[in-house]
């Protein structure tokens, strides 16, 4: 192998660096796979953290990413493990699948990064069009008020592939009124020892109370309830929102 040449695609395996790790929220979405049934639908699905999950369970899941890479190693991995997960490229501000789910899961934050007030709404409007009747939408948002902007303490998510080591250390964390951003130092050391890096910033939007709960209503959803994600050493804690379509 090349040593310009990493096995598998960088985009796949810093993804799995910085997020793959990441289990505070399966519990929650295993327990709504199990009271609500499938098949379930989830958005931002990346490389499979909560679909395969959810999958090796039992669960049928059908999986959505922009990003065409991530979902080729998403299928891959179910093949790998003997589930089945259906995959579909596409943007969930526009999605538009022609079905019914009982339960669709937003994690990872996925409602900050839709671009902003008219992103979200977008995206609202289009779960609820694939919300069966009774069935619940649950999206994870980061809790407030944030830890305010300073140096990030982590230690690097580390991944290796075939002898290739992926480094990715937060080094900062800047917190305005308006949004997040994330500094990471990322270092790819390949086989023969050749190391190269580069900043990573990575912007979300902030969803401070009241925020959201509007634009819920004014896609034709309601707010039926909460639940607290804890912290881990990685992660700042998060709010599981529950969500139903406003029939009323």
């Amino acid at each position: 192998m090349s040593a310009t040449a990493p096995p598998v695609p960088e985009a796949v395996t810093w993804h799995d660096a910085e997020c793959g790790g990441y289990a505070g929220d399966l519990p929650h979405w295993e327990r709504l796979a199990a009271a609500r049934g499938g098949p379930l639908l989830d958005l931002g699905a990346g490389s499979g953290r909560v679909a395969l999950h959810l999958a090796s369970r039992g669960f049928e899941v059908v999986a959505v990413d922009a990003d065409r890479t991530l979902l080729e190693a998403l299928a891959a991995r179910a093949v790998e493990r003997g589930v089945a997960i259906e995959t579909v490229a596409g943007d969930v501000r526009g999605l538009a699948l022609g079905r019914l789910f009982p339960l669709v899961l937003a994690p990872m934050q996925l409602l900050h990064m839709l671009g902003g007030e008219t992103g979200r709404r977008r995206a609202l409007t289009a779960v609820r069009q694939h919300l069966a009747p009774g069935g619940t939408f649950a999206a994870a948002i980061l809790a407030e008020p944030l830890p305010p902007s300073g140096r990030a303490e982590p230690l690097p998510d580390v991944r290796e592939v075939d002898g290739w080591v992926h480094s990715s250390l937060p080094i900062e964390v800047r917190v305005s009124a308006t949004g997040i951003e994330i500094v990471r130092l990322r270092q790819l050391v390949a086989p023969d020892g050749h190391l190269t890096e580069q900043l990573d910033v990575t912007s979300v939007d902030r969803l401070p109370p009241g925020i959201i709960e509007a634009e819920v209503h004014e896609a034709g959803l309601r707010l039926v309830g909460t639940e607290a994600i804890a912290e881990t050493d990685e992660h700042v804690a998060s709010v599981a929102l529950l969500m139903e379509a406003d029939d009323g």
